[in-house]
């Protein structure tokens, strides 16, 4: 398992293997914010894990070569962040990626380049939202046989104001690709939150879907765990739970649950 810690914008390797490369790049006279270079040459797994204690910046470059394998998991706790990442998936490759934050407040961008046929992205990212958060992230079908499946949900707490934007680009004669927007905001406060889902289509032999919801619970589920003599508390824990851990591994479940139990217990 290739394991990485980042604390404030200073990496650190804490395991690798030979199918993948991981590459640091110190700011300098040249590059005024550190760097993160990943290359993928052989199917693997990569956990990171981010820890901020004051303001960051970094980006983050990920190349996954062609008829590659590759699951990425990240965690970031901490506050005041800015990333950039940029991913560059090959022919063939498939990259799963999985993201869990809580965070103070953060900017985040994410580009995405399917650079060959056949490539594949399962994007499943979930925060709990308390302050300032904006994310923005746009997929370019650069070749035809592409396919981005794009799942975003947060919960939206205390200050929290939360914003999606995502778009999704598919020139002409890149056919058959398969373009896929899932976004949900479960908004526990009286602020604003946004979610703008874009898709630039310029071929027709496309499909392509977008959702995007902002919104509580439902009356329906919280009245069904309650006759089941759930209290409320416990019921918003457990439909959290439910929202934030899908599409999560078991393996990786339980820090997660302890950062949901210490805001609702």
């Amino acid at each position: 398992m290739n394991r990485i810690k980042v604390v404030n914008d200073l990496p650190e390797i804490i395991s690798s293997d030979d199918n993948i490369e991981i590459t640091l790049l110190e700011k300098n006279e040249l590059f005024s914010i550190n760097s993160l270079r990943i290359k993928v040459k052989k199917n693997t797994s990569l956990e990171i894990e981010y820890y901020s204690l004051k303001e960051t910046k970094l980006d983050i470059f990920i190349k996954v070569d062609e008829d590659v394998k590759f699951n990425l998991f990240e965690m970031r706790e901490g506050n005041n962040t800015k990333v950039q990442y940029k991913f560059y998936l090959e022919e063939n490759s498939e990259t799963n990626v999985t993201k869990f934050y809580d965070v103070t407040s953060i900017k985040e961008m994410v580009i995405i380049n399917l650079n060959g046929v056949n490539a594949k992205l399962n994007y499943n990212f979930k925060t709990i939202s308390e302050a300032e958060e904006k994310y923005d992230m746009i997929v370019y079908h650069n070749y035809s046989n592409t396919v981005s499946n794009i799942n975003n949900n947060g919960v939206n707490i205390l200050e929290g104001n939360l914003i999606f934007n995502v778009s999704g680009f598919v020139l002409n004669n890149k056919k058959d690709c398969v373009l896929n927007q899932n976004n949900r905001i479960i908004n526990l406060t009286d602020n604003k939150c946004q979610i703008n889902p874009n898709l630039f289509i310029d071929e027709n032999d496309v499909e392509a879907n977008h959702s995007a919801l902002i919104g509580r619970f439902s009356d329906e589920e919280m009245f069904y765990l309650k006759r089941l003599g759930i209290d409320e508390a416990n019921a918003l824990n457990l439909l959290i739970k439910g929202f934030l851990l899908n599409d999560i591994s078991k393996k990786n479940q339980s820090k997660i649950i302890k950062i949901i139990d210490k805001y609702w217990r």
